[in-house]
């Protein structure tokens, strides 16, 4: 007995317990929630500004040149002497190579013995025609008295006082004579010819030897402007042939800045260069401040590329060697009716957020630039004609921003920058 209720009692009391959840449940009644209100994020907002403003644009740019020059060879010589090294800076007419010109100067020599040939020839052929020319009065003349012998020939056969072969003699010899005549007055006709074709290779003769004078001057080679050499691939001793490469040499004072500039920046530049107005930019090479201007821009676009080269040109100082790579920032054309903002200001490259009794109200822009300060921040400049003078626009960089959301204001910006 006492075993049964031992094990009757912990039965009891579950279902005691049990019963007693199941009628607390039942009559419980539900507690007041409690709602959680989101805090008001604080921020920074701007008044709106219109007015104009100058953009900018960061580019980067290599110092090249227009007035490069490749020296070659006109003659195939040996070099002699190498005047000049790498880097150097040379003057207008400036020795710079000497080539060997003991070739050039048996040429001349050959030529100048060709031209005295052929001027000799044309005076030997002035003496023949005048001789032609007296030689044809005497067989003029002694063609006359072949022909009276003809005649007398003629009559003694005719009386039968001479014979017929006497006869045919003195007509043989009245036609060699006419034969004779007919070639004199063949080689007087000619005459003209033969001197335009002795003349012809006389002027032949005499381009031969200015070319072989001019060869014997580019022997010398000489700095053709004011530069600075770029290489130089030859020395002492090397053969080169006729058009052969021996330095390479740029006018410093042609340097210039080229650089790509992206194709929503080109018609503002190009109308800057139609109206005549300066478009400025610096540069910054090795702690030294290089001020530049805008000189022209590329008429041909590459394929691939996705703007127009600009070329800038140095106003102050001098630009760094040919080939160096330069971070240039340039001042674009005047942007009128614009409002600055700082980045954070845009959202998705298109949109702003106004602020308005403390609520977001979100609007629609267009970016006009970008103005770049000096120690590389930058401002946003957006078309002015998308605000109102006294609204507020959003600074503050909100990951939950939204139209409508609440917000407190903890500092204005009343001058728009």
């Amino acid at each position: 007995m006492k075993r049964f209720f031992k094990f009757l009692f912990p039965v009891v009391f579950l279902a005691v317990g049990f019963a007693g959840f199941q009628y607390i449940t039942a009559n419980r009644e539900d507690a007041p929630s409690l709602a959680r209100k989101t805090p008001e994020p604080f921020v920074f907002v701007q008044q709106v500004s219109i007015r104009d403003e100058v953009p900018s644009v960061r580019l980067f740019g290599t110092v090249e040149t227009p007035d490069f020059g490749s020296l070659t060879a006109a003659v195939e010589a040996d070099v002699e002497k190498v005047s000049v090294l790498e880097g150097d800076s040379v003057k207008k007419g400036d020795l710079l190579i000497s080539l060997n010109s003991r070739d050039i100067e048996l040429e001349i020599q050959q030529r100048q013995a060709e031209l005295q040939e052929i001027e000799a020839s044309i005076n030997s052929d002035r003496v023949r025609h005048d001789a032609d020319k007296q030689a044809l009065e005497t067989e003029k003349r002694l063609l006359e008295l072949i022909r009276k012998s003809v005649e007398r020939a003629e009559r003694l056969v005719e009386t039968s006082a001479g014979s017929h072969a006497t006869l045919d003699n003195a007509l043989q010899n009245e036609a060699r004579q006419q034969l004779a005549i007919i070639q004199r007055e063949q080689s007087i006709n000619d005459f003209p010819a033969r001197q335009k074709q002795l003349k012809a290779r006389l002027n032949k003769a005499r381009a031969g030897l200015r070319k072989a004078e001019r060869g014997l001057d580019r022997t010398r080679i000489v700095a053709p402007f004011d530069g600075r050499i770029a290489e130089v691939m030859v020395t002492m001793g090397d053969r080169v042939a006729r058009g052969g490469k021996l330095l390479n040499l740029y006018n410093e004072s042609g340097l210039e800045v080229r650089a790509q500039v992206p194709s929503s920046f080109v018609s503002a530049l190009q109308g800057a260069i139609n109206e005549s107005r300066p478009v400025v930019a610096q540069a910054v090479h090795e702690n030294h401040r290089i001020e530049l201007a805008l000189h022209r821009l590329s008429a041909l676009i590459e394929q691939g590329q996705g703007g127009v080269d600009a070329f800038f040109r140095s106003t102050a100082g001098q630009l760094p060697a040919l080939g160096s790579t330069l971070a240039i920032l340039v001042y674009m054309p005047v942007l009128k009716d614009v409002v600055p903002v700082p980045p954070d200001a845009l959202y998705g490259g298109k949109r702003v957020y106004l602020v308005s009794d403390g609520i977001l109200e979100p609007r629609e822009v267009r970016q006009a630039g970008v103005r770049i300060e000096g120690n590389g921040n930058q401002t946003i400049l957006l078309d002015g004609s998308r605000f109102s003078p006294g609204e507020y626009i959003l600074t503050s960089r909100l990951p939950q921003a939204v139209g409508g959301l609440k917000v407190r204001i903890v500092e204005r910006d009343g001058n728009g920058s």
